[in-house]
């Protein structure tokens, strides 16, 4: 809303021209500087730039255990699939696309060709000589040597269920569940467990009619298994739409009403002796709720169970071990932390030991542990903690079955590295070192003792955030970089460990695949992406930039957008495309030639994704915890000190006109841009979707993970958890500036409660801003992103730019 105010007479001549312009009678340089360039945006939208892009990465199917591997690549002539045989230096054509096509014209009456070949499912038999796949979901198989097609009828195809428990075959599509789907063998095939009603249930299969029943009080949020209630983490945050979620509860409804059983979530130990399982207790945790205004003939109730930060019930987990020779289950005492939680739990070489993850409830103390499973007795191996930060872990990889090495990765010195231990927990030596990270262990090889894993900021005059593969021994020595190169890269290694089938691309940089040997020479140029209908059709790629953070010595990495019409003399407004973090930044690193940002800019304005100290665990510990018990504006003042560095190196940039926008975490920061001071008077506009605007509300897990929880005990011996995360309503008063707020009503993973805050605070505050709700979405606004994407297009156009063309009451692209 406008507030109107009285106009001098030149004033007055100044909004007739403008007027005139509007209705094409005065077209002027004047009028031109407050109109958006709307036909040049629409030129570059994801819809208009689709037919231009093609293949961006190559994804090997490596065929069994040999090295020699499939994919599949988009051109400007269609769909090849390829096959490559790294020891024989070739590639060729997987078949023949025109024969393909001739075969599948006539054996399912629709007519192909080399560009439309819907071929989906691809897979190899074991010998690499057939290959399945499936086209409008018909089933067909190709003999490699004969060029022979067939296609598989239900009953013959080799990935058919086994027979059910009445020993009719199943027809896919209809029948009773398989019999698949509900047993969990034990590795001798002799057991099987399943779960029904809650509950578990063995059965001996030589006796398959008498199951021995495990448990009895398994109940709803209490259960060893059930169709249709996952997790508590899936139960938090899954983002689907509702009318997806009612046909899921219909098709479990119907799978149950066939078959109650379902697969049980048991670890069988090697030699089959016993198993283990976990339960976690959800009952005390308390519900929430969303209304779906959209269901008809009224609207319905969605009840869910979320955990908040700091709340006492977050859900107990137990650890159950079978006796077999009693057919009993029996509980595992293993509780050191309140809630504390088990991951990576694995079966050592028997059924003598369970290797285990365990941490606390604050995730600033952790330890790996054994345990013995006959009296539930533990051993610790390693123990990490942190006094003031987001304590992170990765995956445990095992070198070698024999003698019972390990790979750990530890941030202890401040940085993500890699350490050997042996069996029993005492440390051989340190794998790698220096002031970059290790991003995870890619793979090894057992015989020689490597060790390849994804490594970030270890290049000079790199980017920090490009990946890169390495090889090292397991003694820490020979570090060997596999894929050279300016960029991001993706590789993965084949089985002998012999080849690496990479794709590097940047933001600036087509992505080309290639294949590499194990020296990182250049054994078969693979693929280029092809973007010359791309460059004819006007597109021009963003740039890359580094700042000084606030501190004036960390460096912030971004990227920039301008115009593809940019012209130095003018001045643009800048807009900032955030996401803080802490557990990701929204710096784009790869090639994104349809990205958002693009279709913004052209607009005329700069538009820039820019870091932030806290926003990125791909650096040093110390700059990912940054933001730890400050999970509101940690960020804001590299982002303000950024963009004026920017403005101060490039007379184009309007440092006066500065917007802001993101999506959830990013929506969290673009409200606080325009709330915290001094940041109000810097940002001008923001755009906020989405957004967690009161952590308080949101899930227990990530808001205690990321900004800090503490457990505190009183006089009379009774604990609880304290966390308060600031919130962008208590700071309503502070707002300045045009600011849009954006929620899905039915998003069960920031629940639109925090923004509902916010806009009460708002209300209060005597304050004006702009409000949308979005019927019937998720987190992620589903068909009507593109409603939103237009909308924030404009209010940037308007607020920025005074473009005031909104006029109308249709949502259409200007001309």
């Amino acid at each position: 809303m406008l507030e109107v105010q009285p106009l001098s007479s030149r004033a007055r001549l100044r909004r007739g021209l403008a007027c005139l312009a509007l209705v094409g009678i005065f077209v002027g340089p004047a009028a031109a500087q407050n109109t958006a360039n709307w036909k040049l945006a629409e030129r570059f939208n994801s819809q208009a730039l689709s037919p231009f892009l093609y293949g961006s990465s190559v994804n090997p199917r490596f065929i069994g255990k040999s090295d020699v591997f499939w994919y599949s690549w988009k051109d400007p002539s269609g769909v090849r699939f390829m096959i490559v045989d790294p020891a024989k230096r070739s590639k060729k054509p997987l078949f023949d696309s025109a024969k393909m096509a001739a075969r599948l014209t006539e054996l399912l009456k629709k007519p192909y060709d080399t560009t439309s070949l819907p071929i989906t499912t691809l897979s190899f038999n074991d010998d690499g000589k057939k290959f399945n796949f499936t086209v409008e979901r018909r089933r067909f198989e190709y003999t490699m040597a004969t060029e022979a097609l067939k296609e598989i009828t239900d009953e013959k195809r080799p990935d058919a269920p086994p027979a059910a428990a009445g020993g009719a075959g199943r027809q896919f599509g209809q029948g009773r569940a398989p019999a698949s789907d509900y047993r969990n063998y034990s590795p001798d095939k002799k057991f099987y467990v399943y779960a029904e009603d809650h509950n578990l249930y063995l059965v001996d299969v030589a006796d398959e009619k008498k199951p021995i029943q495990l448990t009895k009080d398994g109940a709803k949020d209490y259960s060893f298994g059930a169709r249709g209630e996952g997790s508590r983490g899936q139960q938090q945050q899954q983002q689907q739409d509702q009318q997806q979620e009612q046909t899921d509860v219909q098709r479990n409804e119907e799978l149950r009403a066939r078959d109650p059983r379902v697969r049980a979530n048991v670890t069988w130990s090697p030699d089959s002796k016993t198993f283990y399982v976990t339960r976690t207790d959800v009952r005390k945790i308390k519900d929430l709720f969303l209304v779906n205004s959209l269901s008809t003939p009224r609207p319905t109730l969605m009840t869910y169970k979320y955990a908040m930060p700091g709340d006492l019930e977050d859900g107990e987990q137990e650890v159950f071990v079978l006796d077999m020779p009693k057919k009993e289950l029996k509980q595992l005492e293993l509780s050191k932390y309140d809630d504390q939680r088990l991951f990576e739990m694995t079966w050592l070489e028997s059924s003598d030991t369970i290797r285990a993850t365990r941490r606390d409830r604050l995730q600033r103390n952790l330890e790996l542990i054994d345990i013995d499973p006959k009296t539930g007795g533990t051993k610790i191996l390693i123990t990490e903690s942190t006094e003031n930060g987001f304590l992170e872990r990765q995956p445990i990889r095992y070198m070698k079955k024999k003698d019972g090495d390990f790979v750990w990765w530890s941030e202890r010195d401040g940085w993500g590295h890699l350490y050997l231990y042996d069996r029993n927990g005492k440390i051989k030596n340190r794998i790698t070192e220096g002031a970059w990270r290790v991003d995870g262990v890619a793979d090894h090889d057992e015989e020689k003792g490597d060790v390849y894993f994804y490594g970030v900021g270890k290049e000079a005059g790199e980017n920090p955030y490009y990946r890169h593969l390495y090889r090292i021994d397991a003694n820490g020595k020979n570090l060997q970089l596999l894929d050279p190169g300016n960029a991001d890269h993706t590789s993965a290694v084949s089985p002998s460990k012999k080849f690496f089938v990479n794709t590097a691309s940047r933001v600036d940089m087509a992505p080309s695949a290639r294949l590499l040997d194990d020296r990182g020479n250049v054994v078969l140029d693979l693929e280029q992406q092809n973007i010359q209908a791309l460059l004819d059709w006007g597109w021009k790629a963003p740039e890359l930039f580094n700042v000084k953070a606030a501190d004036g010595v960390t460096d912030i990495y971004g990227v920039m957008w301008k115009p593809v019409d940019f012209d130095k003399n003018k001045k643009y407004p800048i807009v900032a495309h955030v996401y803080p973090g802490p557990q990701t930044e929204s710096v784009t690193s790869t090639f994104s030639p349809a990205n958002t940002n693009q279709r913004l800019a052209n607009l005329g304005m700069i538009v820039i994704q820019i870091g932030n100290r806290g926003g990125n665990p791909r650096r040093s510990n110390a700059y990912h915890s940054y933001g730890y018990y400050n999970l509101r504006d940690y960020g804001l003042a590299d982002k303000k000190a950024g963009i004026e560095q920017l403005a101060a190196r490039n007379s184009w940039v309007d440092v006066d006109r500065v917007g802001i926008f993101g999506h959830s975490g990013g929506g969290f920061m673009t409200g606080a841009a325009l709330l915290v001071p001094p940041y109000n008077d810097f940002f001008k506009v923001g755009v906020s979707s989405a957004g967690n605007h009161d952590n308080n509300v949101y899930n227990a897990n990530w808001s205690e993970q990321h900004h800090g929880l503490k457990q505190v005990t009183d006089k009379d011996g009774k604990r609880s958890f304290q966390i308060k995360v600031p919130t962008n309503a208590e700071l309503a008063q502070n707002l300045k500036g045009k600011l849009l707020l954006v929620h899905g009503d039915m998003d069960n993973n920031v629940h639109p409660a925090g923004t509902v805050r916010l806009v009460d605070a708002l209300i209060k505050a005597n304050k004006r801003f702009d409000f949308m709700i979005m019927p019937g979405q998720a987190h992620g606004f589903g068909p009507m992103q593109g409603y939103f994407t237009q909308m924030m297009m404009e209010y940037f156009a308007e607020h920025l730019i005074g473009d005031h063309y909104r006029q109308s009451a249709d949502m259409t692209v200007k001309k």
